[in-house]
């Protein structure tokens, strides 16, 4: 059974909350109700496109646009961030109506953000971690939040000791927030060792590091974890860790990313937990942002949130469907029944929310 962490009232007390804050964005226009976009043109700006996470912010934005009759440009920029405000910069040229960023750094943003704002060309961002100047909000999933959940998961796994490999991506702001909070958390326990393994945006990468370091530490319990700033970076140190037979280390990471899911879910796998993200809502609440801003609405909060919950081995299959559907099954290519048969699922997937004043 699904349960979420607040109570009832609670929930009713949220949604009001939630309600001022959005400031009326509740009746912005919909699929059913409104052709708000009609004839025009918004562009999305991802920094890349590589994983889940990506791909379905993208496509939770497109859906609720072409529902409001926008045509939809979608830009790549191979993670460079150069490459993307070129194409920001392109889209404010062909004079787009709206622009949402996926991905990015709010004070490397903020100059190209302020050009579309000059031009008229309201801009939303998503998951850079903060309100970029001149843009009209930030939506993303609470970065410090989920690494909190993850962190706190990983470390209790390991009981509080021994050496913890941290691979992150320098310079990836939202990356950067989630490695801070584990700092913070490792710090009040003394025999855990932080050792930070700088990386790239590229599980073969991470891969090859970690077998380096495997080799470096080749006795059982000389690496007690392996934190992961996302699910795609750290399957190449799950997959080194495999082909090494040290079952023993353990690894976690966020974003539930259905990578993720067949590391937490495949049999022997090191991983044993992922932050998962309501990532197709990040992009629809970013789109219903922006297409409010464009009727006319004029108040947001600063930084808007979507859901999260914590999956592990004893709620995998309901957090699992949860987040995929029923026939994520056939997605990962694993029986569900087997997973049953693994591992007793009595956890619940506690869904939590930052509740905005």
């Amino acid at each position: 059974m699904i349960g979420v962490v607040w109570e009832d009232r609670m929930k009713v007390c949220m949604l009001a909350i939630a309600a001022a804050a959005l400031a009326g964005l509740a009746s912005a226009p919909t699929v059913a109700s409104s052709q708000e976009l009609s004839g025009k043109t918004i562009g999305i700006a991802s920094r890349e496109i590589t994983n889940d996470y990506n791909r379905d912010i993208i496509a939770g934005a497109k859906k609720v646009l072409e529902g409001a009759g926008a045509k939809v440009t979608v830009t790549d920029g191979g993670a460079d961030p150069r490459k993307q405000n070129e194409n920001i910069e392109s889209l404010i040229n062909s004079k787009v109506a709206g622009i949402i960023i996926s991905l990015g750094d709010a004070q490397q943003l903020a100059p190209i953000v302020k050009k579309a704002s000059e031009a008229g060309i309201p801009v939303v961002t998503t998951s850079v971690g903060a309100k970029t100047e001149g843009a009209v909000a930030d939506v993303g999933g609470d970065d410090a939040l989920m690494s909190s959940i993850m962190s706190r998961a990983l470390l209790s796994s390991i009981n509080y000791k021994g050496d913890v490999y941290v691979f992150s991506v320098p310079g990836a702001p939202i990356l950067e927030t989630r490695k801070r909070i584990l700092q913070a958390m490792a710090a009040d326990y003394p025999q855990i060792k932080l050792h930070d393994v700088p990386t790239e945006h590229s599980a073969a990468k991470v891969q090859a590091q970690m077998e380096d370091l495997l080799t470096a530490n080749p006795e059982p319990g000389s690496i007690a974890a392996v934190w992961g700033a996302y699910d795609l970076l750290v399957s190449g140190a799950v997959e080194s860790i495999r082909r090494n037979n040290r079952s023993e280390i353990k690894v976690a990471s966020i974003d539930g990313d259905r990578v993720g899911f067949q590391m937490l879910l495949d049999e022997d796998s090191p991983f044993i937990a992922t932050v998962v993200q309501d990532v197709p809502r990040i992009g629809s609440l970013a789109a219903e942002t922006l297409i409010a801003k464009i009727a006319g609405k004029s108040e947001f909060a600063s930084t808007l949130f979507t859901d999260a919950w914590l999956a592990t081995h004893a709620n995998g299959v309901a957090s699992a469907e949860k987040r995929w559907g029923a026939d994520v099954w056939t997605q990962l290519s694993i029986q569900k029944a087997d997973v049953e048969s693994r591992w007793k699922q009595d956890g619940e997937v506690q869904v939590v929310h930052p509740i905005l004043p």
